[in-house]
């Protein structure tokens, strides 16, 4: 059967109208749940204003209807990416700190949402939540693949700079240029896995500049 209905990238009244459809047939709470999540997830990736109220509204059913079956530290991070895209800051915030709460619950639940949430702080900047981004760096980094360490690196290197640290800043700053030279993952049937494909331009600048 083709998962298509469940991975719309569009979200005209029809389009509205065939998923619930669907969805209202689907067996169990817990199915229900992760197509409403994946849809809301395909339609934010989209990045438009009307996609992210739309795929707010899914993710709100999930929380009113199926909210126990749900993976729901990664229901609220969508939340969270939503409300970034629309620029609706004191709610992301809010969002993060329901998934970081949830993963500290749901121990099996996990989410790159520390890393979003650091890159939304240094780079906004949000400098009263600097010590919670780098804290949460610690309590939750679970990954290998470069693009998390340059990520993980950039954080810390731009809020380090932020402060005046600057030699700790520069020592970051290498380690995340580096990851983002990387041309293997390191997984040997996965080369190219998680690899920093396009860095943001105005971000790598800066690293450039705390090295020199």
């Amino acid at each position: 059967m083709s998962d298509d209905w469940f991975r719309r990238k569009t979200w005209t009244p029809k389009d509205r109208e065939e998923f619930f459809g669907r969805l209202r047939r689907s067996r169990g709470a817990r199915s229900k749940a992760q197509y409403a999540r994946i849809q809301a997830y395909e339609l934010l990736t989209t990045r438009t204003p009307e996609a992210y109220l739309a795929a707010l509204e899914l993710l709100d059913t999930i929380l009113v209807e199926w909210r126990e079956d749900a993976q729901l530290a990664s229901v609220y991070h969508h939340c969270a990416e939503c409300y970034v895209g629309l620029v609706d800051l004191p709610r992301a915030i809010d969002a993060y700190h329901q998934v970081f709460e949830t993963q500290r619950v749901r121990k099996g639940e996990l989410t790159m949402a520390h890393l979003d949430f650091g890159w939304l702080v240094a780079t906004t900047p949000l400098p009263n939540l600097y010590d919670e981004a780098l804290a949460l760096l610690g309590e939750f980094t679970h990954s290998m693949f470069p693009i998390d360490q340059y990520r993980a690196s950039t954080i810390h290197a731009l809020i380090l700079a932020a402060r005046g640290q600057r030699e700790q800043a520069r020592g970051y700053a290498r380690i995340a240029i580096q990851a983002a030279a990387a041309r293997h993952s390191g997984f040997r049937y996965h080369a190219k896995l998680g690899l920093v494909m396009s860095p943001d331009e105005a971000v790598y600048e800066r690293l450039q500049k705390l090295v020199v």
